[in-house]
């Protein structure tokens, strides 16, 4: 398992598309931020929140392509088939391509926040930028982390799924787009928003108006519980198919 680990951290973590990927990513976030703030219409935390909210919108247009790459990508080259026929348990190695994946959009997610908050903080003209700002921003930025990491986590179950880079490619792509937009739908409505907050998809809005200590426990849960069904749904299809 730790030379598995290893070596998968290691081809994660070396490749084109986590570095080329966590670039734009956070340029993009940077730039859209600067423009903003030059045209006067935000300042400080307000423009910290705005880059929060602005890093998911572009995510949900570049996660499908990672996604495709880091797991369809890796059957077409064979690197799962080689990792069963080297022994490893697919238990094992469905577990470290998850963590290699989930640690990516942590670090795409911690990185475009952080220049955001450096962005809203050189902006801010020396007033106080938030009265709690460990719970307001730290945390905020942590269960955001968590809850982006455990959404997009369904775009790996649907590279697991498709296996075709191209394919794993359009699905992910129209499947973050269409979920978004449900969710944009449903939390506009007071009905909704009940069960919504126990997932993350509602978290990834509702973390944007609501930092309440409730509100930071229930986005962590609902995080586990995502990445939990994303592990079991992988599994099941996983164990038991034929590599070719």
């Amino acid at each position: 398992m730790r030379n598995l680990l290893k070596w998968e951290l290691k081809q994660t973590f070396q490749s084109k598309a986590f570095w080329g990927f966590g670039i734009t990513l956070t340029l993009m976030n940077t730039i859209f931020l600067v423009i903003t703030s030059i045209e006067g219409e935000l300042r400080g935390f307000e423009l910290f929140m705005q880059g929060c909210s602005d890093y998911n919108s572009f995510i949900l247009l570049f996660i499908g392509i990672f996604a495709g790459i880091h797991v369809a990508g890796a059957f077409e080259e064979r690197k799962i088939q080689a990792a069963v026929m080297a022994g490893n348990s697919r238990f094992n190695i469905l577990a470290v391509k998850l963590f290699s994946y989930s640690l990516s959009v942590a670090a795409f997610s911690i990185c475009a926040m952080g220049t955001s908050l450096i962005v809203g903080v050189l902006t801010n003209e020396g007033v106080t930028f938030v009265d709690d700002f460990f719970r307001e921003v730290v945390l905020r930025i942590v269960a955001y982390t968590l809850v982006e990491v455990a959404f997009v986590s369904i775009c790996f179950f649907l590279s697991m799924l498709v296996k075709s880079l191209g394919a794993a490619i359009g699905v992910n792509l129209v499947s973050m787009l269409v979920l978004n937009s449900v969710g944009q739908m449903l939390i506009s409505k007071e009905w909704a928003v009940n069960f919504m907050k126990f997932t993350p998809l509602g978290q990834t809005f509702m973390l944007l108006v609501d930092a309440s200590t409730k509100n930071l426990i229930v986005s962590v849960a609902a995080s586990v519980l995502g990445l939990a069904v994303t592990v079991t749904l992988s599994y099941i299809k996983f164990r038991k198919e034929e590599l070719k």
